[in-house]
């Protein structure tokens, strides 16, 4: 099993695990096994997992693609620019990520809070991958271009069905 597959099957059987509305084992002694969240709040959850893995593999960019070598003859001033740009992007990711793992945990996904939350990256996400679409990134890798797309519109996907469950 390839390594995409291999993260598929984990995210679904995550969001199974947490949104499961009996037992899940025999000794749970009457309660439920999962955590009585329901699909959206799963979806949310997988979906920051998803964003705060981006964040944090975004730490690494520079340093596993030497984008410093693209620009060998740039100003330090601009070197360090757009090094502060990345961090503080991967920095900002990581934090909507863990924000989105644990909103579900804190509160409920009715509250108008949650529900502006959730359309807000609604809305980052679909930028986003509308962004891929237009103005791909990796195009000298056509694996790259279009997993990234199809990374971008999945983790969309689920927060589209967690503000439509939050909303509805």
């Amino acid at each position: 099993m390839n390594r995409r597959t291999r993260m598929l099957v984990y995210a679904v059987v995550t969001v199974c695990f947490l949104a499961a509305p009996g037992l899940l084992f025999a000794q749970s002694g009457g309660s439920t096994g999962a955590m009585n969240l329901s699909l959206g709040d799963a979806c949310q959850m997988v979906g920051g997992a998803v964003a705060l893995g981006f964040g944090l593999w975004h730490f690494a960019v520079p340093g596993i693609y030497g984008w410093q070598s693209y620009v060998p003859d740039a100003p330090q001033s601009l070197v360090d620019a757009v090094a502060a740009t990345n961090f503080f992007m991967s920095f900002s990711l990581s934090l909507v990520g863990a924000t989105n793992i644990a909103m579900p945990l804190l509160s409920d996904s009715a509250e108008p809070v949650s529900r502006y939350w959730l359309w807000a990256n609604v809305g980052l996400w679909t930028t986003r991958a509308v962004y891929q679409l237009v103005k791909p990134q990796g195009t000298h890798n056509p694996a790259l271009q279009w997993g990234m797309a199809g990374a971008f519109i999945a983790t969309d996907l689920l927060f589209i069905v967690a503000a439509l469950q939050a909303t509805l």
